[in-house]
């Protein structure tokens, strides 16, 4: 199998899983809308890195380290509000709604900016808004930092000059047993 159909098969996994817990009740809904919100920035922000001529596969990696980490976090508020629930403490699902749901208003404003990047004519006021929010130097778009000697080294030199120290280290132990 090529590696896009791999990947094809194993999203459309992803999808009917996802739905069978949907059905079973597993996942609340608010979490669905935060799945499909991740999935449509994602297309935006691709969309937007190919218009601006910036695609760059350390930041769309680092984007998706992120996504994986609002994973956790989430996992992690399950956990608090299932020790609540366990104490006798109803919550009726409002903690890990709360922070559901800033992570998705989080997502609705990452779409919004890049479908501004994009073009599409935005309100005077949210685009105002989002110029605000954008002068937090930890924005989205702050690079990850790379140092240029990596790009120069060769990645095969390297590894065949690791394999001859690797050799060489075993020999020494060789010659300390025996020894």
């Amino acid at each position: 199998m090529l590696r896009w159909e791999v990947g094809a098969v194993k999203g459309l996994m992803a999808a009917v899983t996802s739905f069978g817990a949907y059905l079973a009740g597993v996942v609340n809904e608010v979490t669905v809308i935060l799945v499909f919100a991740m999935f449509l920035d994602m297309i935006t922000g691709l969309l937007r890195a190919y218009v601006t001529k910036s695609l760059n596969s350390t930041l769309g990696m680092a984007g998706l380290i992120k996504k994986f980490a609002v994973f956790i976090i989430l996992a992690l508020t399950a956990a608090v509000e299932y020790f609540f629930i366990q104490i006798g403490q109803d919550t009726g699902g409002w903690i890990i709604l709360g922070v559901t749901s800033f992570f998705l208003v989080n997502e609705g404003l990452s779409i919004l900016e890049n479908a501004a990047q994009l073009g599409v004519p935005i309100p005077p006021m949210l685009y105002n808004a989002l110029e605000k929010l954008n002068k937090d130097p930890a924005g989205k778009e702050q690079m990850v930092i790379r140092d240029k000697t990596l790009d120069k080294v060769d990645k095969f030199k390297l590894i065949e000059e690791n394999k001859m120290l690797q050799h060489q280290v075993a020999k020494k132990e060789e010659t300390k047993d025996e020894g």
